[in-house]
């Protein structure tokens, strides 16, 4: 195999990434071949793009391109079909997170995957960074001792244009397709995997989740699911996870920042900084070569083109959706306290006033709750 040949899911929202990758970079050892989109016109991108496009998957399959490697960036309710598919196709794959909020589902997908004889890559695009490879490498050779608790926060300001950029932002459902789209399963979940990924015990697996409580808030009126939450899980090792996170804040970003506690000292984020602080006055630091921004991608190619396996695979993922649901258990309290503004780019915010100084306390106090 020459170059790898690539089609690409969807490139609006997230996909808009991946479009830009093709069109402006040249990726060695990888050509988009095919893009399937049925609005692909709306891509400011789209008279740019030379591979031809199609409205479905059916269209793409019963054509006469042949891809190797699938990219899909569609929405969320159209993962499970397009992994299927594209699996029966005999196509390595790539999407992007969530694969599908259904335990039942995943399980399918994974016994899927395995008799393909393909990797369904997971697009937690932490997990594939080398500075993150080297903690968890160091984590799993017991340089820190043994975990003790995590916590991590990131809030992302997300006003109307947002939540109308498609038909799914802050569902709980689409038909009978489970979404439950939040900060905490969507936008802001890279945070929650790495936290579970970092205790697992080789570079595909995670922490096993035991529970999962919280503290779940709607700010915005017209969604369906929250829009903030302080949550905290508990893994089968009896780790402490504790997660802040939201979307109706002033601010355009808080976070990420983090604190991993460990029996020889404390590993400690900020941005897309690393440093474990040693109890003896030793730092070491992570600020090597974290790969391109769509390292993923780049690892998908390699892969394909070698003919060997990624790490962050479906089953590396599953226990983020457990979390998901397990949430999603707990109650939703609607806010009345909330205000409203318009943005400079002239769309609706509906905020909490002081909501990034509360939640930065109890990040600070390793608490869930007033």
């Amino acid at each position: 195999m020459e170059k790898v040949k690539v089609v690409l899911f969807g490139i609006g929202g997230y996909g808009e990434f991946y479009i830009k990758e093709f069109l402006f970079k040249d990726i060695p050892n990888a050509e988009l071949v095919a893009v399937v989109d049925p609005f692909a016109q709306r891509s400011p991108y789209f008279s740019e793009i030379k591979a031809p496009i199609y409205n479905s998957i059916d269209d793409y399959l019963n054509s006469l391109i042949k891809a190797d490697l699938a990219v899909i960036s569609s929405p969320i309710h159209t993962h499970y079909e397009y992994i299927t598919k594209c699996l029966n196709a005999k196509l390595n794959i790539l999407c992007e997170k969530p694969i599908t909020l259904s335990l039942e589902r995943m399980e399918d997908l994974i016994e899927k995957e395995k008799e393909s004889g393909k990797f369904c890559a997971v697009g937690f695009q932490l997990c594939y960074r080398e500075d993150i490879r080297s903690i968890k490498r160091d984590i799993m050779d017991n340089l820190f001792g043994s975990p003790i608790r995590f916590k991590s926060l990131r809030m992302m300001r997300r006003s109307s244009t947002y939540y109308t950029r498609n038909s799914w932002a802050g569902k709980i459902k689409i038909g009978d397709e489970i979404i439950l789209d939040s900060p905490f399963a969507n936008a802001c979940a890279h945070e929650v995997q790495l936290m579970l990924y970092l205790l697992g015990k080789d570079y595909s697996s995670t922490a096993k989740v035991k529970s999962v409580s919280g503290y779940l808030e709607k700010v915005k009126p017209e969604i369906e699911n929250f829009d903030g939450a302080r949550v905290l899980i508990e893994t089968e090792e009896n780790v402490p996870l504790y997660f802040y996170t939201a979307h109706p804040i002033e601010k355009k970003a808080v976070g990420p920042i983090c604190y991993f506690e460990f029996e020889k000292g404390a590993l400690i984020g900020e941005g897309d900084s690393y440093k474990f602080y040693f109890n003896d006055g030793k730092v070491k630091s992570y600020d090597e070569n974290k790969g391109e921004r769509l390292e993923k991608l780049y690892k998908c190619i390699t892969a394909t083109l070698n003919n060997s396996e990624v790490d962050i695979t479906l089953k590396t993922t599953v226990e983020h959706i457990r979390a998901v649901l397990l949430l999603g258990e707990n109650p939703v309290y609607l806010r009345s306290d909330r205000e409203q503004k318009t943005l400079e780019d002239g769309s609706l915010l509906y905020y909490r006033e002081g909501l990034e100084e509360e939640y930065l306390d109890l990040y600070n106090r390793w608490e869930i709750r007033d």
